[in-house]
């Protein structure tokens, strides 16, 4: 039984070829075989016809038509003779053919003396020939006698002579010259399918190899990725569909490989963030027990380093459930219309404190047309406190934090500017991803997870939005974020 696919692709290319060609070389023989036939016989009766021409002016000279016979049999390479009206056969007929006659005449005779009409008299058989009957007409008659005995398969033409039809010229000839040529033919027709059999094996050799390599490249590609070998990749390349199936695979190798590289590092990153707080708290419990913590004052802070290293480690955990339900679909949206007014006036007495910290203003400006707006209130509002955290936390003493609102179309767009550090261009593509920092060590100590940027353009996502960042570092960052009105 055959397994692979390249043996049941090459052998069903073999076994189809092997069924056409020899339906060919089958069909091809007979009709060469019937073609040279029937030239044959055509032949036969054209020379027939000019024969009885020259012959009817002689049917009543019998001596001199043996000899004529002979020349024009000779000239044509076909026996000839005449069946006359009285029944007699003049010229080179077969010895079977006068037993067959003189049978035939006999028979006749007594049907005759049985009281048999008198043109029965004059109906002898020439093989499948009845002179009287079938030759009145005047048309040619012409059959193929099969082989008997030593003789060879031969063609027969019967032509009658005009005007009166009562006698007629035979002609006969062998076909063994014509089954020779047909021979030969249907040799060289077999030489030609042998060649074109094995000249279509090996197109079938190369086209199932072409078909099959590329598969099993593909097969070993997945195989060694299913192995743990992520870097695996198939060389299958084309515009057909294989090729295609080969880009696909690729493409899906490359995905696949990018999240086992997220899955590692978000583990390792979370590991790491969830480690420090530990080995921190571990360490300040242990000192409080042993004692070292001997006065009011440091076992006052030590308590509360401990309980602002859990609180951070919640705001992780929590941060991380929210981000989870996100990417799942799980988190859901409640919308209704909002006074624009009171919602930002109540942002940024939310934020009054902090910006006092480094003395910074807030500035707030839409256009006094916009006053409503269809949303999910909280999670604008959580979308803006991490854009705003954010623009507090690297902003410069002294400067300036606006928030742009704008109506365009169907959408409202909400523009988060700070002037401070900015973020250079290499770090861009990256600051959506989990857990990425552009400074690391100062954000760990200002409280960031790393996760803000990943929340806010997952909700903006989940709220048929968009949002863009463009930054000039020491100049200007803009958070632009573009949701629908209703």
């Amino acid at each position: 039984m055959i397994r692979s696919l390249f043996g049941k692709i090459f052998t069903s290319h073999i076994i189809i070829t092997m069924i056409i060609t020899a339906s060919i070389g089958i069909v091809l023989s007979h009709l060469v075989t019937e073609y040279l036939i029937e030239a044959k016989r055509t032949e036969l009766i054209r020379e027939g016809i000019v024969t009885t021409k020259i012959l009817e002016s002689m049917l009543d000279q019998q001596n001199r038509l043996p000899q004529m016979l002979d020349i024009t049999s000779e000239l044509s390479g076909a026996k000839m003779w005449i069946v006359t009206e009285e029944n007699t056969i003049i010229g080179n007929a077969p010895s079977n053919w006068h037993r067959r006659f003189e049978k035939n005449k006999g028979k006749n005779r007594e049907q005759h003396r049985n009281g048999s009409p008198d043109s029965a008299i004059a109906s002898p058989r020439m093989g499948n020939i009845d002179i009287a009957n079938d030759l009145l007409n005047g048309e040619p008659k012409s059959w193929i006698r099969k082989a008997r005995d030593e003789d060879d398969p031969s063609i027969v033409v019967a032509i009658p002579f005009p005007p009166t039809n009562q006698s007629a010229l035979f002609l006969y000839t062998p076909i063994f010259g014509i089954t020779k040529t047909a021979n030969a033919i249907q040799n060289l027709l077999f030489y030609s399918i042998i060649a074109s059999f094995a000249l279509a094996a090996i197109f079938a050799f190369f086209l199932s190899r072409n078909l099959t390599k590329p598969i099993s490249n593909i097969s070993n590609a997945a195989q060694s990725f299913a192995n743990g070998n992520y870097a695996s990749r198939t060389t299958a390349r084309g515009t057909d569909e294989i090729g295609k199936l080969g880009q696909t695979f690729n493409t899906m190798a490359n995905a696949l490989e990018s999240i086992e590289k997220n899955r590692r590092e978000f583990f390792s990153t979370v590991t790491h963030e969830l480690k420090t707080p530990i080995a921190a708290i571990q360490a300040l419990t242990e000192t409080i027990l042993d004692g070292l913590a001997n006065t009011a004052e440091k076992h006052d802070r030590y308590l509360n380093t401990i309980l602002d290293e859990t609180t951070h480690m919640n705001h992780l955990i929590g941060e991380l459930l929210n981000l989870e339900k996100l990417e799942s679909g799980q988190l859901s949206f409640h919308y209704q219309t909002i006074d624009l007014l009171d919602f930002f006036t109540s942002m940024k007495e939310k934020y009054t404190p902090l910006l006092r910290t480094k003395n910074l203003s807030l500035i707030i400006d839409f256009p006094p047309e916009l006053k409503t707006m269809h949303t999910d209130p909280n999670r604008l509002e959580q979308i803006l406190t991490n854009l705003i955290s954010n623009a507090i936390r690297h902003s410069l003493k002294d400067a300036i934090i606006t928030i742009n609102l704008a109506d365009y179309m169907n959408t409202i767009t909400i523009a988060v500017t700070d002037h401070g550090e900015g973020i250079p261009a290499e770090h861009l593509p990256f600051i959506w991803d989990r857990f990425y920092r552009v400074d690391r060590a100062r954000s760990r100590s200002e409280g960031g997870t790393g996760l803000g940027l990943a929340i806010t353009q997952q909700l903006v996502e989940g709220m048929a939005g968009t949002i863009t960042v463009t930054s000039i570092p020491y100049t200007k960052t803009t958070f632009l974020l573009t949701l629908p009105k209703s």
